[in-house]
């Protein structure tokens, strides 16, 4: 009876190391996908170009005023013309970005050249209604968070104010993209920001789509050569900085799950030299009928092989298990709790059925329970295979 509540303490040793891996790669990889679709899906530029010069110059040739509702140095729309004629461009998008009043709300504002935009980026997510029907009516696209805050619906009338500029614009559309800081957004024609904030000619950043993915850096490098005022960021290489954050949170992940599988090992180290303690007289037998150290040797290796055979798959289920509930109990807490929360609702990008369990998570949980146990029980087994027969049968 002891030998069996031994054996299973070990093996959930194992379990608890090999479930704790597991779910912690399964969760980061679930992260990792999210993260690339959630890039993916909003950012459908190839590269974001913007005025990286601090002083005036031939692409910046006014000064921001204080308390100007634009935070960014402006970028002459010419500029745009300029990079569509580049090699290996596909289309530009003008856009400028301000901060604007609501209804008394502050918010951000977006203007958008409609053409050039849903070329370059893809459009907006609409759900509801429609977008503006010409690039330069007084209509505007809201996001659904916003929209709840201002108690307003499709085809409501709100006061939009930029700087000294005020127009009334009519809610054409509603968009969502699933995160409430992004729904607090208001898309509205190019020319009306413009004009409302005092900057015709003019946006804050120029949006680029490229032919190819593989000409993105040559791209990168035509701009920065030809306008040596402007910045140019390739969305590629941001993505790039998205993964690396997610390796670097599995390599913690990892570190985790190595310290609780330690603790197994040194369990299963524990429960095999006790094991050769209460077998010493059947050790003894087995070399005086002519076992071999080898055979002894392999008899308790393979024991502790078992143990770790037998954790590493109970664990497994139990990963599989801890990977589908952490997740969603952790966004609904996080949503019920979350001030302005449109939803307590966990997001769709977090459902269960999105769960991502990968081969190589499975292989490096499993084989790595096994291969600790294994580790754990080689001097306890390398001890038993040197007991001397004599002294083993006399052992009482």
């Amino acid at each position: 009876m002891k030998r069996k509540l031994r054996f299973g303490l070990t093996v959930a040793g194992i379990a608890v190391g090999v479930a704790l891996v597991f779910s912690l790669l399964s969760i980061a990889a679930t992260a990792e996908r999210i993260a690339v679709q959630q890039f993916t899906r909003l950012v459908g530029y190839d590269i974001a170009v913007f005025n990286g010069s601090l002083r005036q110059g031939r692409l910046q040739q006014r000064q921001i005023p204080l308390g100007s509702p634009v935070l960014q140095s402006p970028v002459a729309e010419y500029v745009a013309e300029a990079i569509s004629s580049l090699q290996g461009v596909y289309a530009v998008s003008p856009v400028i970005t301000v901060r604007g009043v609501v209804n008394g709300l502050s918010v951000t504002v977006q203007g958008i050249d409609l053409q050039t935009y849903v070329e370059v980026v893809g459009g907006v997510n609409i759900v509801e209604g429609k977008m503006f029907s010409c690039g330069n009516c007084s209509e505007a696209v809201v996001g659904r968070s916003l929209l709840l805050e201002l108690n307003a619906t499709v085809g409501s009338r709100l006061n939009l104010s930029i700087g000294s500029g005020v127009s009334e614009v009519l809610v054409s559309g509603v968009f969502e993209t699933g995160m409430r800081i992004q729904e607090m957004v208001v898309y509205v024609p190019l020319d009306l920001v413009q004009k409302l904030a005092g900057m015709e000619g003019y946006a804050t950043q120029i949006l680029v789509k490229c032919e190819s993915p593989r000409v993105v850096e040559a791209v990168v490098n035509s701009i920065t050569s030809a306008f040596p005022g402007l910045s140019a960021v390739s969305m590629v290489a941001a993505l790039q900085r998205v993964e690396e954050a997610v390796n670097t949170m599995t390599a913690f992940f990892l570190s985790i799950g190595a310290v609780a599988l330690t603790a197994g090992g040194f369990g299963v180290m524990n429960t095999m030299f006790m094991a050769v303690v209460e077998r010493t007289r059947e050790i003894g037998i087995l070399k005086s009928v002519g076992a071999t150290d080898r055979f002894v040797f392999t008899l308790f290796i393979t024991e502790s092989a078992l143990i770790g055979f037998t954790g590493s798959f109970t664990g497994l289920v139990v990963g599989i298990a801890l990977s589908r509930l952490i997740p969603t109990a952790v966004v609904s807490i996080g949503g019920a709790r979350s001030p302005g929360a449109r939803s307590l609702q966990p997001p769709t990008n977090l459902r269960i059925a999105e769960l991502v369990i990968t081969p190589e998570a499975v292989s490096i949980a499993v084989v790595t329970g096994i291969a600790v146990a294994t580790v754990a029980g080689l001097l306890p087994a390398y001890r038993a295979a040197r007991m001397k027969p004599v002294e083993a049968v006399r052992y009482v």
